[in-house]
């Protein structure tokens, strides 16, 4: 299994091209908004217990959910794709208005995606997947409206530590 040290290496320039084309595709078939994020670590502090470290990831995707300005599209239908690179972890987060309509447990399957593409040596391919899934898992509950706008970046987000 490839070992991931770093956010800005995680994926290259064409596989952040080709989920940001994913979620374009995803968002054709409904109103909700998806995010990519790719951070070095969850946390300021250096590796601590897996509790502490989920925590961390927790508290790490909230914030990040309103500083893309997920929390601000108009239905409340974004959602947030994290995967933190120290931690070896993934957070889904999806808005008010997603979770109101939504069973909790769709977000594990997502991560589920995910963490299978990392462990394959393709996380690209593992959040194409989980993309398309929640496009077309959004799509029954809040399908593309004529008045539909692409509310947030497409693009794939790297960001380091806090």
């Amino acid at each position: 299994m490839k070992t991931y040290n770093d956010a800005l290496n995680f994926l290259t320039s064409d596989q952040r091209n080709e989920i940001a084309d994913a979620i374009s595709k995803a968002e054709t078939i409904t109103s909700g908004e998806i995010r990519v994020l790719v951070v070095a670590a969850s946390s300021v502090l250096p590796k601590f217990g897996k509790k502490d470290q989920k925590e961390a990831l927790r508290r790490r995707a909230i914030k990040e959910f309103s500083n893309l300005g997920i929390q601000n599209t108009k239905d409340k239908t974004g959602v947030l794709l994290m995967v933190s690179i120290e931690e070896r972890m993934v957070q889904v987060l999806a808005g008010n208005g997603i979770n109101s309509v939504v069973p909790e447990n769709t977000w594990p399957a997502m991560v589920h995606h995910i963490t299978e593409g990392i462990k394959a040596g393709n996380p690209a391919q593992g959040i194409k997947v989980a993309v398309a899934e929640i496009g077309k898992m959004l799509s029954e509950k809040f399908p593309i409206m004529p008045d539909d706008s692409n509310e947030l970046s497409n693009a794939v987000v790297i960001k380091g530590r806090w």
